[in-house]
């Protein structure tokens, strides 16, 4: 089989690894070794691609995304025995998954991949960090609850407790809910702040899509 990656590119990924794009795969989370053996592998045609962590075979990929200077991690949509799945490779920032992507766009072209790249809609925008905030309401309203509730709670001896919950009874009848509640809407003023600026200013969607 041909090659679509003649060249490897080696690039700085997540939690001091190697991402490796080669021949027709995208590797992350490598360390150096594995890099040099997949390398030598591929180029005598004995590799493996079994047992992988986090490997991508190109012909399989439909599209991918992120969002400039904010994501450092590309999402792929790749087609596993017929069904549509999402995989993603890991950077070590937004400037590398920057470089990554630039270095290989062209070769995505030349599969027939038509690319984009465009600000998103303001609720397209706002979605990730809307989630985020309903999620810290729920769970920050429920743990403010329970703290509430078991102020003056005595544990009896035929009720047996978790210990991750008699130790959150604990601390609750010692400092009161208010300091879970005080937290909960600090971090949901966070999640509300950093949904206006997306919204304000959003940022550029980068997508390309296989013909």
């Amino acid at each position: 089989m041909d090659k679509i990656f003649k060249t490897p590119l080696i690039f700085n990924g997540e939690d001091e690894t190697l991402v490796l794009i080669y021949g027709n795969y995208i590797i992350g989370k490598l360390t150096q070794e594995g890099v040099n053996s997949i390398i030598k592998n591929i180029e005598q045609d004995t590799f493996n691609d079994s047992g992988f962590e986090s490997l991508i075979i190109v012909k399989d990929i439909l599209d991918y995304k992120f969002e400039r200077d904010f994501d450092f991690t590309i999402a792929f949509s790749v087609l596993i025995d017929g069904l549509d799945s999402y995989k993603s490779i890991s950077f070590k920032n937004a400037e590398e998954a920057i470089k990554a992507e630039n270095s290989f766009q062209e070769h995505f072209k030349q599969l027939g991949f038509k690319r984009e790249e465009r600000p998103l809609k303001a609720l397209e925008a706002a979605t990730t960090p809307a989630i985020c905030t309903a999620f810290v309401a729920i769970v920050g309203g429920l743990i403010t609850w329970f703290a509430y509730s078991f102020q003056d709670w005595k544990p009896q001896r035929d009720i047996v407790v978790k210990k991750f919950v008699y130790y959150l009874i604990k601390i609750s009848q010692f400092i009161g809910f208010y300091p879970f509640l005080i937290i909960t809407l600090l971090l949901m003023a966070v999640c509300l702040r950093w949904m206006i600026k997306r919204m304000v200013n959003p940022p550029i969607l980068i997508k390309a899509v296989k013909n």
